[in-house]
């Protein structure tokens, strides 16, 4: 069983791997828009993978940090990784400040020169945890088109009409 520190170590890398995978992203295209999902990758960052961060997406405090917290957090990383994760962050609050107000009020982030900086960020500070990072990226990759693909090309039921339920019944006997 991973320790917290373990934890959260695998949680930015986790977290690395999709960001900087364009298949996976694209997968995901096709149930939310780029701008959106871009926009939800930093709201997974900012409220639940980097812990020293003291702001929520939206501006909000996250309130008294326990430094035990940041310590446990911090300790899964050389003092390199955990500066260059440091700058990775800082880097992307100056990004995030960048997108116009009225598109964070929307909850998109447009997917420009400020959102490619970003994934390429995020790629050179995986690098910087993997040597064989792109092996990984691939890997996980073709783990979620083989596995997760045949699963989400099964539509949600609770959404379909029932006269499309019945041409979808009668048409897989």
């Amino acid at each position: 069983m991973a320790t917290e520190t373990e934890k959260a170590r695998e949680h930015v890398v986790v977290f690395l791997l999709f960001f900087t995978s364009e298949e996976s992203l694209k997968a995901c295209h096709r149930f939310i828009a780029p701008e959106k999902l871009s926009f939800k990758l930093a709201r997974v960052w900012f409220d639940e993978v980097f812990l020293p961060g003291i702001r929520y997406l939206d501006g909000g405090l996250k309130g008294d940090i326990s430094e035990r917290a940041v310590a446990r957090f911090s300790e899964g990383f050389t003092e390199e990784e955990f500066k260059a994760l440091e700058r990775f962050h800082s880097f992307f609050e100056l990004r995030l400040e960048m997108v116009h107000a009225a598109a964070r009020e929307a909850g998109v982030w447009p997917q420009n020169d400020s959102w490619s900086n970003m994934v390429r960020d995020a790629r050179n500070l995986l690098d910087l945890f993997l040597a064989d990072a792109d092996a990984l990226r691939s890997g996980m990759s073709e783990m979620f088109r083989q596995t997760l693909g045949k699963s989400l090309d099964v539509p949600d039921l609770r959404y379909v009409q029932p006269e499309g339920l019945d041409r979808l019944t009668s048409a897989s006997t």
